[in-house]
C-alpha cells in the first residue's frame, strides 16, 4: 500500500512536469501564471509599445539624423551631434527634430529644403538657434503667413511747424493728419516704416548756416504709436540739425520708446548697421543710407556720430550684400535726388541698380519731398521717392509702398498714390484718384500699375 502511494505521487508529478513543459514549448517560464493581468482589449502588438512614446521618438529621431547626416547638405551640417539637436528642441521644440528626421529618412536636405520641413529658412533658423540677435526682432508669426512690410516717406513732428500746429489744433491725435484709410494700412502692417527728418530733443543749437533745421520734443515720438510705426530711418539730413547732443537725444528717445531706428548713431559701426526682423519663418534686413548733404549734417566716422553718408555706390553695396549673407530678403531705404521734382538723377539711377545687383530685393527713395517714379530692375522694385507722409503745408503728391512676402516667397507690391494737402495726407479717391493715378502710370519705368496699385514687370 505504501508502495503504491509512491507510485501515485511519481506518476502526478510526471504529469504536472509534462504539462508545465507543453504550456512553455519546452522552455522554462520566468513568470509565475499567478501574478500575470489578463491584457487590455485596446492593447497593440508589442513592437508597437517596445519604446516610451515621448522620450524615445526623440531619441530615435537624433539616431536617425546621426545615421543619416551624410544627406544634410546645409550650413549647419557639421555641428550636427546629440547637444546640437537637444538645442534645437529647446529652441523650437522636439517635434523640429522628428520632422528634420523624417525629411532625411527620404532623401538629401538642403538649406533650401528647410522651409517646407520645419517652417523656418536656414538663416531664419540659425539666427534663433544661434542668439544672433543684436538689432533683430522676433515676431509672432501672423495668421496668413503674409508678411507685410509698409513704407511711408518723410516724417516731421518738429515743434512750432505746421505738423505740430496742425496737431495740437485740430484735437483729433493722428487722425488730424492722416486719413483713417492710410492709417489702417499702416496699423495692420507686420512691419511698418517712416523717414524721421527731424530731431527729438530739447537741447543743441541749430547748424550754422542751414535754413531748415527740425526739433522735436522728445514726447512727440508717442505720435508713432499712433500712427503704427514700428521703424524710423535716420540717414537723412536732418538727424543732425541741432548738433551732436541732438542726435544722441534722438537715438536715446527712439529706443526708449521701442521704436527701432537705423542709418544713424555714435559711430559709423552703429550708423550702417541694418535692422532685422524675423517672421514668419523668414529673415528681413532693412539698411538705409544718405546721399545729401555732407556739409550740414555730420556723417558718422569710427569715433564720431552721425549718419551713414553714401556718395558712392561701394559703402550701400558693401552694407547690402553683407546683410543679405544673413537674411533672406533686404530692404535699401535711401535719401538721394532732388527736391520738388519728379526728374531722376544719375545717380538715383546708378545707385538704385547697384543696390539690387548688390542684393537688394526692394529699393526705397525719399528726399524730393514729392512722389517720384519707379521701376523694375533685373524683377526688383526701384521706388525713387515716396515723397513727404507728414512733413509740411504744402500740398504735394506723395505714395506709401506696401510690400508683401508671401510664404511662397513670392514679392508683391502696391504702390499707393496719395496727396498731401493742407497737412493732411489721404488716398484719392474718384476723378482725382484717377488723375493721380494717372500721374504715377506716367512716371513709372519698365513697370505697369494696376486700378488697384500692384505694381508689376510689364507683360511683354
Amino acid at each position: 500500500m505504501k508502495a503504491l502511494r509512491i507510485v501515485l505521487i511519481l506518476l502526478l508529478c510526471s504529469l504536472l512536469a509534462f504539462a508545465s513543459c507543453q504550456n512553455g514549448e519546452g522552455e522554462t517560464s520566468a513568470y509565475s501564471p499567478i501574478s500575470v493581468a489578463p491584457a487590455p482589449e485596446n492593447m497593440s502588438d508589442p513592437e508597437e509599445n517596445s519604446q516610451p512614446a515621448n522620450l524615445d521618438s526623440f531619441a530615435l529621431a537624433m539616431q536617425s539624423i546621426l545615421d543619416n547626416g551624410v544627406s544634410l547638405k546645409t550650413s549647419f551640417s557639421s555641428r550636427i551631434d546629440k547637444s546640437f539637436m537637444e538645442k534645437i528642441a529647446e529652441k523650437f521644440g522636439s517635434d523640429t527634430v522628428e520632422q528634420l528626421a523624417t525629411a532625411l529618412e527620404s532623401g538629401v536636405v538642403t538649406g533650401d529644403d528647410l522651409f517646407g520641413i520645419i517652417g523656418y529658412t536656414e538663416k531664419a533658423f540659425l539666427s534663433i538657434l544661434d542668439d544672433e540677435l543684436d538689432r533683430t526682432t522676433v515676431l509672432k508669426d501672423t495668421e496668413n503667413r503674409n508678411t507685410d512690410l509698409v513704407f511711408v516717406g518723410d516724417v516731421s513732428f518738429a515743434d512750432g511747424y505746421s505738423v505740430m500746429n496742425y496737431y495740437n489744433k485740430r484735437g483729433k491725435g493722428v487722425e488730424g493728419l492722416v486719413s483713417e484709410e492710410v492709417l489702417s494700412i499702416l496699423r495692420s502692417a507686420t512691419v511698418a516704416m517712416a523717414n524721421n527728418e527731424f530731431t527729438l530733443t530739447t537741447r543743441g543749437k541749430p547748424i550754422p548756416d542751414k535754413i531748415w533745421t527740425f526739433r522735436g520734443k522728445p514726447e512727440n515720438v508717442s505720435i508713432y504709436y499712433e500712427m503704427g510705426v514700428d521703424i524710423v530711418g535716420l540717414a537723412n539730413n536732418h538727424a543732425f540739425d541741432y548738433g551732436p547732443d541732438s542726435l544722441t537725444d534722438t537715438l536715446d528717445t527712439l529706443d526708449k520708446a521701442g521704436i527701432a531706428r537705423l542709418g544713424a548713431g555714435e559711430n559709423l559701426e552703429e550708423a550702417k548697421a541694418p535692422y532685422y526682423y524675423i517672421v514668419n519663418g523668414i529673415k528681413i534686413a532693412i539698411v538705409a543710407g544718405s546721399a545729401i548733404d555732407p556739409y550740414s549734417t555730420r556723417g558718422a566716422r569710427e569715433n564720431q556720430s552721425g549718419v551713414f553718408q553714401i556718395f558712392d555706390t561701394v559703402s550701400m553695396s558693401r552694407e547690402i550684400t553683407a546683410a543679405k549673407e544673413k537674411a533672406d530678403y533686404v530692404i535699401a531705404y535711401v535719401h538721394w535726388g532732388h527736391e520738388n521734382t519728379t526728374v531722376l538723377t544719375g545717380g538715383q539711377k546708378s545707385m538704385g541698380k547697384a543696390f539690387v545687383d548688390a542684393g537688394a530685393d526692394v529699393v526705397i527713395g525719399m528726399h524730393s519731398h514729392c512722389m517720384q517714379g519707379a521701376e523694375y530692375y533685373k524683377g526688383k522694385l526701384i521706388v525713387y521717392s515716396l515723397g513727404n507722409f507728414t512733413f509740411s503745408s504744402k500740398n504735394l503728391t506723395c505714395s506709401m509702398l506696401k510690400t508683401t512676402i508671401t510664404p511662397e516667397g513670392q514679392i508683391i507690391n502696391r504702390l499707393f498714390p496719395m496727396m498731401q494737402e493742407r497737412n493732411f495726407t489721404y488716398i484719392n479717391s474718384g476723378e482725382k484718384g484717377e488723375s493721380q493715378l494717372a500721374l504715377l502710370r506716367s512716371l513709372l519705368i519698365n513697370a505697369e500699375i494696376s486700378d488697384d496699385y500692384e505694381v508689376t514687370v510689364p507683360q511683354k
